[in-house]
């Protein structure tokens, strides 16, 4: 085999993020030997080779160190979560989990042993052997606070992954086995339910959770119909017509949604409505002043404070 023929097989075995074992290689020791002590081949965990040529990325380094633990490891935590869009990045150092019997001590990883780990956990994602969404969603609660799990649920149910009623059965079917991370699951699964309904975003999440702690009873994506138009409004004190808008990044992707969202105002405003807006810096690092500004409306327009 010549060094195009070595080249050639680095490439296909490396994909797609630049890893692969010395197995899956095909080569000879010596190959391997040569391949590394000319820069095109680099040692990275014991038995796992990187393609220097391949930028490295968060994901190179999980799939690495997956490589590193050997058959039935997988992402996991964090990791996986990222995997599936469920946290907005990946953690600082990825999160993989193994066998309980397996004792594995992957530099730059963080290992989780695990007693429960099964095949029927697992799948693959982008070419990542990773927990399934709803073992990921309750495996967080090891290492995300309840807040930070209900925002994984809901962001699930926006890329339609699973629903809260999904969450609450695999929590009931793994507490069986004593699984960790279990209080925090549930705990977070309650966060997320704003009066009888799932929330629909993670900004409509914190506002109910942080400003709506100190507000008065609110009707929740409250429809109302003005001029034959169906509107939905985050927040609403329908009996005084107080609107209460909560508004993300997500709202702002095109000329059509800002041209819609400006005449949905526009209506709601001709209809005798009031329209407090609230970004997600405000709802988060000022909770008391959004709610103060809600309470300040509410007072002047002779709403009732009485449950």
């Amino acid at each position: 085999m010549g060094t195009a023929d070595v080249l050639a097989a680095i490439r296909r075995a490396c994909r797609p993020y630049g890893v692969a074992t010395g197995d899956a290689l095909e080569l000879t020791a010596r190959q391997i030997q040569w391949a590394c002590r000319n820069g095109v081949l680099r040692r990275w965990h014991t038995g796992v080779y990187i393609d220097p040529s391949v930028a490295r990325t968060p994901l190179q380094d999980l799939a690495a160190a997956i490589a590193a633990a050997g058959p039935y490891s997988c992402a996991w935590g964090r990791s996986s979560a990222a995997i599936f869009g469920l946290v907005p990045e990946h953690p600082p150092v990825p999160e993989i989990v193994v066998p309980r019997r397996r004792r594995a001590a992957i530099p730059g990883a963080v290992v989780h042993r695990s007693s429960a780990l099964c095949a029927e956990h697992m799948m693959i994602r982008n070419g990542i052997r990773t927990t399934k969404p709803l073992i990921t969603v309750v495996d967080l609660g090891v290492v995300l606070t309840p807040m930070e799990v209900a925002e994984a649920i809901v962001r699930a149910r926006q890329l339609h992954l699973f629903e809260p009623q999904a969450v609450r059965a695999t929590i009931e079917r793994l507490s069986r086995s004593g699984r960790t991370g279990l209080r925090n699951a549930r705990a977070g699964l309650e966060l997320v339910l704003i009066g009888d309904r799932p929330a629909d975003s993670v900004l409509e999440l914190r506002f109910h959770n942080g400003p709506g702690r100190l507000l008065p009873p609110y009707e929740y994506q409250w429809e109302v119909t003005i001029r034959g138009r169906c509107l939905r409004i985050d927040f609403a004190y329908p009996s005084v017509k107080l609107a209460i808008e909560v508004d993300g990044y997500e709202k702002r992707k095109s000329r059509e949604s800002l041209d819609y969202d400006n005449q949905r105002a526009n209506l709601l405003v001709l209809d005798g409505w009031t329209i407090l807006r609230f970004t997600w810096t405000r709802v988060l690092f000022d909770p008391a002043g959004v709610a103060s500004e809600i309470l300040a409306i509410l007072g002047t327009s002779g709403y009732s404070f009485r449950r």
